[in-house]
Formats: structure tokens, sequence, C-alpha cells
């Protein structure tokens, strides 16, 4: 730069920039000075800076996409799916195993249900007292009991207690007590 400039100075107001190219010794020398770039140089250098904007984007594209070609999560995807529907397959097979097998029992169920039925009614019929009774008259010879066989009182099904005369004194009983004593031991 110079070493010394001389200026003049005036009251500049607003965005009025100083030319310093009208004072003398302070240009700058043929190959330090900047000159302004043609329209054509500038769209060159727009379309430039436009196509290595475009490779830095591609390649972070291609740094994205670690599985030749193919994007990470579109393979987890494709592996999740089909990981589902085989799970899906598996679940169908297996309901139709555990179809086939109520069906054979629901079948197995109906058969014990008829085996059943008929046993109970052969229980049924091997303990008719009709076809008891006529077996015992007619095989065996036996009779029906009549009232005299009884010496005409019929038991009743339940016994029965009968009271002591509890005006009987102490000898009594005790008369009583020995008198019923051969016939417990016999």
């Amino acid at each position: 730069m110079a070493a010394a400039v001389n200026m003049q100075y005036s009251a500049t107001y607003g965005s009025e920039a100083y030319d310093l190219d009208r004072v003398q010794g302070y240009a700058l020398p043929e190959e330090e000075a900047y000159e302004e770039p043609s329209s054509q140089e500038r769209i060159r250098q727009r379309l430039d800076e436009r196509a290595r904007e475009r490779a830095r984007a591609k390649a972070q594209a291609e740094a994205a996409s670690q599985t030749f070609g193919f994007p990470l999560l579109a393979v987890v995807g494709v592996i999740v799916t089909v990981v589902l529907m085989i799970t899906v397959l598996m679940g169908y097979i297996r309901l139709a195993q555990i179809s086939g097998e109520t069906s054979r029992v629901r079948s197995s169920i109906a058969e014990l249900e008829e085996r059943q039925e008929i046993l109970e009614i052969n229980y049924e019929t091997t303990f008719n007292m009709q076809d008891i009774e006529s077996y015992a008259v007619n095989i065996l010879g036996m009779s029906r009991g009549t009232e005299d066989m009884y010496g005409g009182v019929i038991l009743a099904d339940r016994a029965q207690i009968l009271a002591e005369d509890e005006t009987a004194g102490l000898g009594a009983r005790i008369v009583g007590f020995l008198k019923s004593l051969p016939e417990y031991f016999s």
C-alpha cells in the first residue's frame, strides 16, 4: 500500500461510499487488481456450484444406503413382513389341527353318550322289581308273605323302642335283666 495518502475529506451522509480510485497512489497493483467476472462466468460458476452440491447430496444418499443400493429400512421392513406372514400361516395350520382334534373328540363324546344311555337302560332293566318278583315266584318257588305268616302283625320298615313300665320297682327291673341275659348270650 502507499505510505502516505493525501485525501481531502468532505462530509458524507447516508450510504455513499468513498471513491478511492480518485486518490493518487492508492490504486492496487495490476496483479492484485480484482476484476469483476462477466455474466457468462458468473453463470458458469453458479452451475459448477450446483453440480458440486448435487454430487455431495448423491454421495450422502449413497453413504446412507449401506446395502447394495437398497435402503436399510426397506430391507428390515421386508424381513419383518415375511416373518409376520410365516407366523400367520403357522397359526392357521395350528388352528386346522386343533379343529380336527376337536371334531374327533366331539364324535367320541357322542359315541360315549350313546353307550352310556344303553348301559343305563341295561342297569334299569336288571333291577326291575316286577322281574325280580316274577323270578322269585316262578323259578325259585317262593310265595308272597301274608299277615298270618307274621302272626297278624305287619312290621314297619323302622324299629320301635317300647317304653318300659316306669311303675315297676327296682326288684322287677333286676329280675327282668337276669331273664334277658340268656337270650343275649344264645
